[in-house]
């Protein structure tokens, strides 16, 4: 399967991917960082034992403590080839979570092409975060940091003209031209303490909340602390690596019947790739 617009093959680009994580997997066993495959990539794992054939990504998540762990780790063990991108590593890069990526590779999002932060091959590594949707404050929690989030992510004006109704793209565009004199690192820090609100708390539940928090998303990657340590290996491109125990529950809870493929229409990448270069060091 090609990319639109291109010569180069989606599982020339998985192959990247999976060598990266191979990489991710080596930093977190040799440092007892515990993971788990995760959204699409544990689907493939499940029902595909590797990627689903037109998914051009990896994810895997972890608790808040292993993840910030595992930021601290990279710094000595990630290998010279790739670079641990989040926000203070990558001062132009407007996410909340990390991504480990490719150097001298470009796979560049539409929506992030005029951002100026590296844009490698990645595969995206989410902190699973502690929350309380049960009481008033841990139901703020979501909503603000989604404010806060949509305002970040203004800073690109791309990502400002995205917007699904117009009320909502003049709305971003105002706050594209208001974060032109607001210091990232302002926003960054703002964020980071509303995602790590309840960090020291042990809480029933933890959520997956730098990706964008709506309640659709908040009902889909809700987890119990304690399952997340339950996990087991599965398959995925020849290799094992760590999935929930529950991972039906977990699926099921996202997908629906996710065992069940999708349209023939809807089988094709939708990260919204514009340009791929497998090795910008030959010419």
């Amino acid at each position: 399967m090609k990319y639109k617009n291109s010569e180069v093959n989606i599982e020339d680009v998985q192959k990247v991917q999976l060598e990266m994580l191979l990489e991710l997997d080596r930093i977190c066993r040799k440092n007892d960082i515990k993971y788990q495959l995760f959204s699409g990539t544990l689907l493939g794992a499940i029902r595909h034992k590797g990627f689903i054939p037109w998914d051009d990504d990896i994810d895997v998540c972890m608790l808040r403590k292993d993840y910030e762990k595992f930021i601290e780790c990279c710094k000595t063990d990630l290998k010279s080839d790739y670079f641990l991108q989040y926000y203070k590593s990558d001062k132009k890069s407007i996410l909340q979570f990390a991504k480990l990526r490719k150097n001298n590779t470009i796979f560049t999002n539409a929506t992030y092409q005029d951002s100026g932060m590296h844009n490698g091959i990645y595969i995206d590594i989410f902190p699973m975060d502690n929350v309380k949707p049960d009481t008033l404050m841990g139901k703020l929690q979501p909503k603000l940091f989604n404010l806060l989030y949509i305002i970040s992510c203004s800073r690109i004006k791309k990502r400002a003209l995205h917007a699904k109704f117009f009320p909502n793209r003049c709305i971003r565009l105002i706050f594209y031209y208001i974060l032109k004199i607001v210091p990232k690192s302002v926003l960054d820090m703002m964020m980071q303490k509303i995602l790590c609100m309840y960090a020291k708390e042990d809480t029933k539940y933890v959520n997956h909340l730098t990706n964008g928090a709506s309640k659709e998303r908040l009902a889909k990657f809700i987890r119990e602390r304690e399952t997340f340590y339950n996990t087991e290996l599965a398959e995925f491109e020849g290799y094992m690596f760590p999935v929930p125990s529950n991972y039906h529950d977990v699926l099921t809870r996202h997908y629906g019947d996710y065992m069940k493929l999708p349209p023939e229409d809807q089988r094709y990448p939708h990260h919204g790739i514009i340009e791929i270069n497998l090795d910008t060091s030959k010419k």
